[in-house]
């Protein structure tokens, strides 16, 4: 049997308005096809084939000729759309003409200046923008008084906030990012920050000796009165663990960490003790906790 032209077959099964080689494959079972139009056509009609959508009549998004970036720009613009998320609904409205993108950061990539740009409300993509230095931007942020990063949130998606001050900072300035707390000045600083610019051991134990602490309340008071160095870490025990030898010798006052002290053997404390005629355990602990008893006798003797 002698199979029609590819053309004059092409030109019959585009008024099929079949959408896919499924919905191909469907026509085929379904007795309606010619016999000299052939179910592989693919095969058949080996020399002419250009795909699918070529066959059926139907043009894929990549064969879909677009229109030229200035003119759908103009085009769009005039639309009013103010958001990306007015672009996409109005992608999916149906209204959208075939040879505008939905995607048109993909299509015209080399032209594409972010989607303010592309809707016409002056907005420029963030890596077009040019922004304030870190000091200044930070000086201008923690003038407008905002106190957690919920007002910043807030600030930052309102129309107040100028284009010179980024909507991420902790991006466009991470090199010296310090933390939200330090971007708006309510004193916090970024914990990773603090890690990498945390001052000397020596130096930092010379600072907190001069402020005439006695004890780890004392420190603890210190801590949390605001007038700390940013620099200096509230757990230094911590940040200083391998340097590190008590409160007593990082406030300067004597006081020896209990893991640090040198007693006296047990038999020579323990007579020490028994002279003194205490008879119960509340006078040793009355007594332990005097400024009688030796440094080198301890208050726990049960555990030492």
């Amino acid at each position: 049997m002698k199979l029609l032209a590819y053309t004059d077959a092409k030109d019959y099964v585009h008024k099929l308005n079949l959408k896919s080689s499924k919905d191909w494959a469907e026509y085929c079972k379904s007795g309606n096809k010619p016999r000299e139009i052939p179910y592989s056509p693919d095969r058949a009609y080996k020399d002419y084939w250009k795909g699918w959508s070529d066959w059926l009549g139907t043009i894929t998004p990549r064969e879909m000729p677009r229109r030229p970036f200035e003119q759908a720009r103009e085009f769009v613009h005039k639309l009013g759309l103010k958001t990306r998320e007015e672009w996409n609904k109005y992608c999916q409205s149906g209204n959208k003409p075939n040879d505008i993108p939905s995607y048109p950061n993909t299509v015209y990539k080399s032209q594409w200046k972010g989607i303010g740009d592309w809707l016409g409300t002056n907005r420029v993509a963030n890596s077009e923008k040019q922004f304030l230095p870190f000091f200044e931007a930070r000086k201008f942020v923690r003038s407008l008084g905002l106190q957690n990063a919920r007002d910043w949130e807030k600030y930052r998606k309102s129309d107040k906030k100028p284009d010179i001050i980024p909507t991420n900072p902790s991006r466009t300035y991470k090199n010296d990012w310090r933390g939200i707390g330090d971007w708006l000045g309510s004193g916090t600083v970024s914990p990773r920050y603090l890690h990498k610019h945390t001052r000397p051991y020596d130096e930092a134990r010379e600072f907190i000796r001069s402020l005439g602490l006695k004890s780890r309340q004392d420190w603890n008071d210190y801590c949390k009165s605001g007038n700390k160095p940013q620099d200096i870490p509230s757990a230094p025990h911590v940040t200083y663990m391998e340097v590190w030898k008590g409160y007593g010798d990082w406030l300067g006052s004597g006081t020896i960490a209990p893991q640090n002290r040198r007693y006296r053997l047990f038999e020579e404390a323990r007579s020490f003790v028994r002279e003194l005629k205490l008879r119960n355990d509340d006078a040793w602990r009355k007594y332990s906790k005097s400024m009688n008893k030796p440094g080198d006798i301890p208050a726990n003797p049960n555990v030492v």
